[in-house]
């Protein structure tokens, strides 16, 4: 059955995103979905500071705060407490991938946050698994939009990562914000 020459045969982690982490502890995944995104020239190399960019709230798009914004108002017009924003933290760090666990009683989730080999391609890799029907039905919705979330988060961490660079850097504090702008990418140059 395992024809294949010794020097075709693939020893250690999987190559993409079959040696993910995501699929290690959730191999057979009832949803998973992988996106790669370029890194528009970033140079980080550390995974973590990449899955902590996608997943920060000032990545998120403004839409995005401002509906959770209009529900959590809603919410306390009925005198109850909204959710707390959830927060993913990286669990743990193999090679050059993060993975963050986001478990509960209904769902097994596993996201790998992987920088390819040459730095210039993120792959991001879901893995969910259902506890129960309950987990089933809380996750269909997210399901529909999932990927494409994801998807847009990527590919805007290589903005938040450069606006993270600039805010540190004590000659980027004092730039304007039509300058920082431009340094950003995002505005016209009069040349």
């Amino acid at each position: 059955m395992n024809d294949l020459p010794d020097e075709d045969r693939i020893t250690g982690p999987l190559p993409g995103a079959l040696g993910s982490l995501a699929l290690r502890d959730i191999p057979i995944p009832d949803y998973c979905d992988v996106v790669i995104v370029p890194t528009s020239g970033v140079d980080e190399t550390d995974p973590r500071v990449w899955a902590e960019a996608i997943f920060s709230h000032e990545n998120t798009p403004l839409s995005s705060r401002g509906l959770r914004a209009l529900r959590d108002e809603t919410i306390r017009l009925f005198d109850m407490v909204p959710p707390p924003q959830k927060e993913f933290v990286t669990d743990e760090v193999v090679g050059s991938e993060a993975l963050i666990i986001d478990d509960d009683e209904k769902l097994r989730v596993r996201i790998g946050v992987a920088l390819l080999p040459g730095g210039d391609l993120l792959q991001v890799t879901t893995a969910v698994k259902y506890r129960s029907v309950r987990g089933r039905l809380a996750f269909a919705p997210r399901r529909l939009m999932h990927a494409a979330a994801v998807n847009t988060l990527a590919r805007r961490a290589p903005t938040t990562l450069r606006r993270r660079a600039l805010a540190s850097d004590p000659r980027g504090a004092a730039l304007t914000g039509q300058v920082s702008r431009r340094a950003l990418g995002r505005g016209s140059s009069t040349r």
